[in-house]
């Protein structure tokens, strides 16, 4: 089994990613769908935070509400819409991504191994992954990357250049 630990150590480096991609974007830009159809920063980084507070309510075995269903962000919901006042700001939104991470890897890393054996307290997710362990990498890692990854080709599509990876020095203590 991979640690916690391991898992939080790809999840910062996924964030700091996605700060990258976003840090010279302004609010305007955050709603531009270049073709006009692709999803825009801003619904990109509110449907990742959907997840932020599943992960210790799945870690806790609490339920929620099915984040798909979100009116807003949820895969069912409306999409990208382009009205910055249901987003916020660039600031407010990438403050909010920032804290939802740093609550997820806390989560992770306070976790016991039960909670990792738990089964997903989601029905749908229930039916797909035996337990929480099994699920979280997908959740945290693949989910969360292919966003990561519509923001680097949002950039490209809306004639912005790359941008470097950024620093991998894990945070203080993790190893």
């Amino acid at each position: 089994m991979f640690s916690a630990g391991s898992i939080v150590y790809a999840w910062d480096n996924g964030l700091r990613y996605a700060e990258a991609l976003l840090n010279d974007l302004t609010d305007e830009q955050m709603l531009l769908r270049p073709g006009g159809n692709m999803n825009h920063p801003a619904w990109i980084l509110g449907h990742m935070a959907l997840y932020y507070p599943i992960i210790p309510a799945l870690l806790r075995g609490e339920l929620f509400a099915d984040p798909a269903d979100d009116e807003l962000f949820g895969f069912r919901g409306r999409g990208p819409q382009n009205d910055m006042s249901l987003y916020g700001s660039k600031a407010a939104q990438v403050e909010r991504m920032i804290g939802g991470h740093e609550q997820v890897a806390q989560a992770l890393l306070s976790a016991d191994e039960a909670d990792f054996r738990r089964p997903p307290s989601l029905p749908r997710w229930n039916a797909m992954y035996p337990t929480v362990e099994f699920m979280l990498p997908d959740l945290l890692l693949m989910h969360e990357n292919i966003h990561i990854g519509q923001l680097s080709l949002w950039r490209r599509a809306a004639g912005l250049p790359a941008v470097d990876f950024p620093d991998r020095t894990p945070r203080a203590g993790l190893i």
